[in-house]
């Protein structure tokens, strides 16, 4: 789908991928175009879904969140109900930043955030497995933060 991207849009992917906050009119000036054709283009880049959202990242220690946890999940069973279900209940943990359904020995991986190791603890047992199915939890705890990312490389072509 990338290869169905020009330079232009390519360059506003990156741009906006860097800051969001940035106006249309500095957008414009930036990519090289008139205002008004680059306000389609990233209406055009909204519709067909290559920008998903506009957030704001928030930074966790400043609000309250001091621990973080990769929790890798295996299930008893490996049906689709039950895969479903358990996407299901994890979906509507607010403590679950991020989940994946991976492969190796685990089946899922988690981003969690906490207050602290008392909050994750109550997360784990209160929460997290009250999930029916979970055969291992592994969780790790990270220690300090070398690289947080969330823009993706795009080649500008």
């Amino acid at each position: 789908m990338l290869d169905s991207l020009d330079r232009i849009d390519r360059r506003i992917l990156n741009i906006l991928q860097e800051d969001a906050t940035v106006t249309n009119v500095d957008l414009a000036r930036q990519v090289g175009l008139a205002p008004a054709s680059t306000l389609d283009r990233v209406r055009k880049l909204r519709r067909e879904g290559y920008i998903r959202s506009t957030v704001a990242l928030l930074e966790a220690d400043k609000v309250g969140h001091h621990t973080i946890a990769f929790v890798s999940i295996s299930l008893l069973q490996h049906g689709a109900e039950k895969l479903e279900a358990f996407r299901s209940h994890v979906e509507n943990l607010p403590d679950v930043l991020e989940c994946y359904h991976v492969s190796g020995e685990s089946d899922f991986l988690l981003k969690v955030v906490a207050r602290d190791i008392r909050a994750y603890e109550d997360f784990l047992l209160h929460r997290l497995t009250s999930v029916p199915g979970i055969g291992r939890i592994h969780t790790s705890f990270v220690l300090s933060t070398v690289k947080h990312g969330t823009k993706l490389p795009i080649a500008d072509a």
